[in-house]
């Protein structure tokens, strides 16, 4: 009888030992952490329910998500949205659209709130890593909310 509780409280204390030794090895790992580019214009009405479904993304996941919200001609609105998401302790900034973007979408002719194409993505991204707002190491995803397609790319 003696044998048979002392056998009981060894695996108990061995699955102990085993529980701490893998939070603290899960703990030493760095975490996959994302960042999403949201390029958001004038007529962005779901803009709110986009940030609770990346803020609540990273909460199931344990991932840790970070959001720029790149300003497009986004509406006063829009931004106040986000202000108060970034308010609650969200890593949310927002940036406005780089100059050279602004110049080439003018000098083509497309107005604020057209969708981005591949080059200007390409560029902008090259432009965020430049000023340190995209890390290495994290992926970046960017997702043009006038665009449905790119709202595939949101983990809904």
């Amino acid at each position: 009888m003696l044998e048979l509780l002392l056998l009981v409280i060894g695996c108990y204390i061995a699955a102990a030992l085993s529980v701490h030794l893998a939070f603290w090895i899960r703990q030493g790992r760095k975490r996959a952490s994302k960042h999403y580019v949201l390029i958001a214009d004038q007529d962005q009405h779901n803009m709110e329910w986009y940030m609770r479904s990346l803020m609540t993304f990273s909460r199931q996941t344990g991932n840790e998500v970070k959001v720029t919200v790149v300003d497009n001609g986004a509406s006063a609105e829009t931004l106040a949205i986000v202000d108060r998401m970034a308010r609650k302790g969200n890593k949310i900034t927002v940036h406005e659209l780089p100059e050279i973007l602004k110049r080439s979408r003018h000098d083509t002719g497309l107005e604020t709130g057209v969708t981005i194409g591949e080059s200007d993505a390409n560029q902008l991204m090259w432009q965020l890593q430049a000023e340190g707002i995209l890390k290495d190491g994290i992926q970046a995803v960017l997702i043009d909310l006038q665009n449905p397609v790119d709202l595939s790319k949101m983990p809904f």
